[in-house]
């Protein structure tokens, strides 16, 4: 079971920074070793400040590859694509920010290309960056019929299509993508959300994050904006 370490911010300007630093540190220090980063970001609107901040930062930006944890399965145009926003932010700076999903109506079949194109890249990355869910989820792996899929991917699944409940469909990494991670960092909002993880991290819930925490050997860290 990993060691979680909780940071709490004073206010959303700490919170942002905060995150921003240790992402920051986690790229250069990829960059350092082998000259290229690979990270996996969340689209929240929350978390908009610290990416903000951390497309400020100075460095090659050339070398690092971002993927989004999870999007919809829509045209990188639609305004609800997540990989839309995260390159509205950092390819003017020159990153690499390669999208999950296509227009492949097809659930299943989007995530087979999108596991396709993630074996092209390094492995494992350099960082996955998680929220989660009221119910515990987290990136795309969500109640449904899929999530067992998700959650015990073998080596060679990186991403997957995934639909939940209602029928709502997308496309993830996987749950062998996030515990292969070489670092593991959660943005949480309030003090349910840091309830819920910590929860998780000690193993008393059945929720996706407490099964994927079963499996995370990599000590992980936790900024909380309070509410």
């Amino acid at each position: 079971m990993a060691e979680l370490e909780v940071w709490d911010a004073a206010d959303a300007d700490e919170f942002s920074s905060s995150i921003a630093g240790d992402i920051g540190f986690i790229i250069d220090s990829a960059l350092d070793a082998r000259r290229d980063a690979l990270v996996a970001l969340p689209w929240k609107d929350f978390l908009a400040p610290a990416f903000e901040k951390l497309a400020e930062q100075k460095r090659d930006w050339r070398h690092v590859t971002i993927v989004p944890t999870h999007d919809r399965i829509v045209a990188v145009d639609d305004p609800a694509s997540e990989v839309a926003k995260l390159a509205r932010l950092f390819m003017p700076k020159g990153a690499r920010v390669m999208p999950l999903s296509g227009e492949n109506d097809e659930y299943k079949l989007a995530g087979n290309a999108a596991n396709a194109r993630l074996e092209d890249l390094g492995w494992p990355f350099d960082l996955v960056l998680l929220t989660v869910s009221d119910d515990g989820e987290v990136a795309g792996l969500c109640e449904g019929p899929d999530l067992e899929d998700g959650l015990t991917s073998p080596e060679n699944i990186r991403a997957l299509g995934l639909a939940d409940e209602a029928g709502s469909v997308r496309v993830s990494i996987s749950g062998h993508t996030i515990t292969s991670a070489r670092t593991l960092m959660f943005a949480l909002e309030g003090d349910a959300e840091q309830s819920l993880v910590e929860g998780a991290a000690e193993g008393d819930a059945d929720t996706p994050v407490a099964r994927l925490f079963q499996k995370v050997t990599v000590p992980v860290d936790a900024h909380v904006l309070s509410g």
